[in-house]
């Protein structure tokens, strides 16, 4: 069958008379780092960090202190964030996490995020899952809830990954790295954000696959142990990315298509391009899909961060922020491809 069997929808109209604004951004990135020679050595692969590198994209990643839970990876650089303008997480309208697995299936992790921020105040707060693209579908409730009256939302994304990680299987054990990103949303007499655009195409449905069990189970049902006989996580299955290749080409010019559209503006307008890095070949082919551009148009941390799931593009932009790359009235163009496969983007005017 056909990668490109569905056709995507257009674009619909949005009515907005309240505009949401980015305030403040904030990222926190655990101190420990592994290597991918730790990695082989630890784990006995049979080849070299170089082959690493040339396929995945990644060197090192940062991976949280055991005693960390995805709340507490959160809590750094959500309180960063809102320690930047001086607000108190009493005075926000709502929290929302994007997590990959959570503190616990329930309660919601931004529960106890909010806890463990000090507040005193029953702030409706509440978990957007969806994989690598939950930070563009809450930027997007985000926008619809300063529209209809709230004043400050904190959206913090990202927390614990390489821990549940099959360490035995190398499409998944050198990919993925720990991290958070925060940022703090507020009204704005003035539009930012210019246009977003979402999809899903479930031909690939299983291509990225969590399990609701996270631990490793032989035949016999029995949890498996690794050589430090500690529990083994296996809660991500990861495909062949190649086989959704023309998928991924086809997604992101029909993204950037409706996003040009609504917005008035062209490719030449767009002053850089953030897209998750899912591994750097999917990086690279979404720059060569949008009429080539150029990677010095883009921000790449996945040498030496890895893929962190949903905390890619807000640590891309906070990475922007402190780095002054990104700058007052520049046009940036988000684009996400992630498990479903659901997708989108959205433009944003700084």
């Amino acid at each position: 069958m056909s990668s490109l069997y569905c056709n995507f929808p257009k674009r619909s109209k949005k009515c907005f008379d309240r505009h949401c604004k980015i305030l403040a951004s904030s990222s926190f990135i655990p101190s420990k780092i592994v290597s991918n020679d730790e990695i082989i050595q630890k784990f006995n692969f049979p080849f070299k960090s170089s082959a690493i590198f040339k396929s995945l994209g990644v060197e090192t990643r940062h991976v949280a202190e055991e005693h960390m839970a995805d709340s507490d990876v959160l809590k750094e650089s959500s309180q960063k964030c809102l320690d930047k303008i001086g607000l108190s997480p009493e005075k926000l309208s709502r929290l929302i996490v994007n997590k990959y697995y959570g503190d616990n299936l329930l309660p919601m992790t931004a529960s106890n995020l909010l806890k463990k921020l000090g507040s005193r105040v029953a702030v409706h707060s509440f978990d957007i899952d969806g994989g690598v693209s939950a930070f563009l579908y809450s930027v997007d409730v985000i926008s619809r809830f300063i529209n209809t009256g709230d004043d400050y939302i904190l959206l913090a994304s990202g927390g614990v990954n390489a821990r549940l990680m099959n360490k035995h299987d190398p499409k998944v054990a050198f990919l993925f790295g720990d991290a958070s990103a925060s940022l703090l949303f507020g009204y704005s007499e003035e539009k930012h954000i210019l246009a977003s655009y979402f999809y899903t195409n479930p031909q690939y449905y299983d291509l990225a696959l969590a399990k609701a069990d996270p631990f490793a189970m032989d035949a016999d049902s029995n949890l498996i142990l690794d050589e430090q006989n500690s529990i083994t996580f296996d809660s991500y299955h990861l495909g062949d990315l190649k086989i959704a290749e023309d998928l991924y080409i086809k997604a992101t010019r029909e993204i950037s298509d409706n996003l040009l559209d609504e917005s008035g503006l062209d490719m030449d307008d767009i002053d850089l391009v953030l897209v998750t890095e899912n591994s750097r070949q999917i990086w690279e082919l979404t720059l060569e899909a949008l009429g080539g551009v150029s990677e010095d148009k883009s921000i790449s941390v996945l040498k030496n961060y890895g893929n962190t799931m949903t905390a890619m593009l807000p640590l891309l932009i906070d990475v922007g922020f402190e780095t002054g790359r990104i700058q007052p009235e520049m046009h940036i163009m988000l684009i996400s491809h992630g498990e479903g496969i659901n997708g989108g983007g959205l433009i944003y005017k700084v």
